[in-house]
């Protein structure tokens, strides 16, 4: 609500009244705010009807000095009061061209009080803006340190299982090379056998060569299909390894990459998860075949025991023949 002149005029009788000077300070407070410019218009209004109230004043002479000194006493009194009017009016004239120094000066200082009371507004708008900013800033940085925290930890879990099914692939790429050297070593060992079984017994040896090519077979597509076990544990292991270099990248990119990587981890996990299967599913299949070339062994065994008392008899019969063509 703005101040009136009749408010600013009752606030600075009330400080005169009460012995204080009525500065545009003492009057604002009083007022209880306003504007500077508003309360200085108003108070140099204010003081020129104050000077104004102090007309000078004549007076007559005493009875005393008119008694003694007459028509002379009067004139010397009047010349007297003359002076003094004359004087009186000079210190006016000066009085006024100080108070118009004053009102300039003052007028200045209230236009710009006023324009600092604005510039200073304006400051605190712009400090507490600032302060809610860095509030903000500070809430956004204290997120963002949390979710890189996160994904910190969520990258170092996902090394650890890269480094686990990195093992496991080696894991399985050691049983899949122990089982193709015990599956060449048989498959040697067999080979002897059936060599040592032809010079004695071609017939038995001729189905156990039917056996073996039969193994054979199996061993090749065993074989086959470690090699192609092998090329995707390579496979795979070279995708970790490109996963490994774009986490290391993606770490600093956060959530957007971080979810790619999630998903390719997720994609080499599925396919370390088929590899496993197939691994189990030939270490499955290895093992009926080492069932069935220790049945073999067991079956070549018997029949190396069967064959080996008849190997004295041979002679024998040799030998009686050229008795009867006799």
């Amino acid at each position: 609500m703005a101040l009136t002149k009749e408010q600013i005029f009752h606030a600075a009788d009330q400080l005169a009244e009460s012995g204080e000077s009525p500065t545009l300070a003492n009057v604002r407070k009083a007022l209880g705010g306003g504007s500077f410019t508003t309360i200085s218009e108003a108070m140099n209004e204010w003081k020129a009807k104050q000077q104004a109230t102090t007309t000078p004043m004549r007076e007559p002479a005493p009875e005393a000095i008119t008694s003694r000194l007459d028509e002379i006493g009067a004139e010397i009194w009047a010349v007297a009061l003359d002076k003094a009017n004359a004087r009186l009016s000079s210190e006016r004239e000066a009085l006024e061209a100080t108070r118009v120094q004053l009102e300039t000066a003052q007028q200045e200082a209230t236009e710009l009080a006023d324009q600092l009371s604005v510039e200073l507004e304006t400051l605190q708008a712009q400090h507490l803006q600032a302060t809610q900013d860095l509030q903000a800033a500070s809430t956004t940085i204290e997120t963002l340190r949390q979710e890189n925290a996160s994904k910190s930890r969520q990258l170092a879990t996902t090394e650890a299982r890269a480094e686990e099914t990195t093992k496991r692939a080696d894991d399985l790429k050691a049983e899949l090379q122990h089982a193709h050297a015990e599956n060449t070593a048989q498959r040697q060992r067999h080979t002897q056998e059936t060599q040592a079984l032809q010079e004695r017994h071609t017939s038995e040896v001729q189905a156990l060569q039917t056996n073996l090519s039969h193994t054979s077979d199996t061993l090749k597509t065993q074989t086959a299909e470690a090699v192609r076990l092998q090329a995707q544990l390579d496979q795979a292991q070279t995708q970790l390894a490109s996963l490994h270099q774009q986490q290391q990248v993606d770490q600093e990119r956060h959530a957007r990459e971080i979810q790619q990587l999630g998903e390719r981890l997720d994609k080499a996990q599925a396919e370390k998860e088929q590899v496993l299967q197939a691994a189990s599913t030939s270490r499955e299949d290895a093992a009926g075949l080492r069932g069935e070339l220790e049945a073999l062994r067991v079956q070549n065994a018997a029949l190396l025991a069967t064959l080996t008392p008849a190997a004295p008899d041979t002679p024998k019969s040799s030998k009686a023949k050229p008795t009867n063509k006799q």
